[in-house]
């Protein structure tokens, strides 16, 4: 029975183990996050240049919460997904939890020492409460909710406007001056037809310099 206890023992070790490591990751992402302009974090250069590419495409960003959540579920520490070392944490907890019950169950019923029950009711309980008292103390589930704050707070309100005013207004100025100006145009040229339409017998002579001055002004006008 001694091997199960040094198991259970393990087992809850390694919970904690990897729950202090998920916790150490968030925190150098948000630390990453909030200098998100100037970071050199790899997750922020990538979702940066995700995000830039969607503009320069025309295609922009809808929903800024689902693109920072496609890219930060992929996110690898250690050559494992981050979200996985959190369910494998959890995982853990539970399998330490499930070992110390069923080794008590055992003990209560197959044997009739009650030392070693005391033992490895007071052991099971020891570790599942250190980590308990652990996960209150990290809060990963808050860490996350952070991080996500942090990197849509930058994209939404700082690089988002930043880019539609670099590959959307520009584009819009230009259309807006086209049809204005066709529309005066088109004006122009009704006007003009209608002043001939009134006055058909009435040939208009220009001076060179007039016909040089009106030339002039029109170019300026088309351009």
């Amino acid at each position: 029975m001694r091997d199960v206890m040094y198991l259970i023992i393990g087992f809850g070790f390694l919970c904690f183990v990897i729950k202090l490591f998920v916790s150490r990751m968030y925190r150098r992402l948000i630390r990453a996050a909030g200098q998100m302009g100037k970071s050199e974090h790899p997750l922020m250069k990538m979702l940066l240049k995700k995000f830039e590419t969607c503009y320069q495409l025309k295609m922009g960003v809808e929903n800024v919460e689902i693109f920072v959540d496609k890219y930060l579920n992929s996110y690898r520490a250690a050559g494992v997904h981050l979200y996985t070392w959190e369910v494998l944490g959890d995982v853990m907890f539970g399998i330490t939890l499930l070992t110390s019950l069923l080794a008590n169950l055992y003990i209560a019923v197959l044997d009739s020492d009650r030392r070693v029950m005391m033992e490895f009711l007071f052991v099971g309980i020891v570790i599942c409460g250190i980590i308990i008292l652990e996960d209150i103390c990290l809060n990963l589930r808050f860490r996350r909710k952070r991080l996500l704050v942090e990197v849509r707070d930058y994209l939404e309100n700082i690089y988002k406007p930043r880019l539609e005013n670099q590959v959307f207004k520009h584009e819009e100025m230009e259309e807006y001056h086209r049809e204005y100006f066709e529309e005066e145009r088109a004006q122009l040229e009704e006007l003009l037809s209608m002043k001939q339409e009134e006055e058909p017998a009435v040939k208009i002579e220009f001076t060179k310099e007039e016909e040089a001055v009106i030339e002039e002004v029109l170019k300026e006008y088309m351009v």
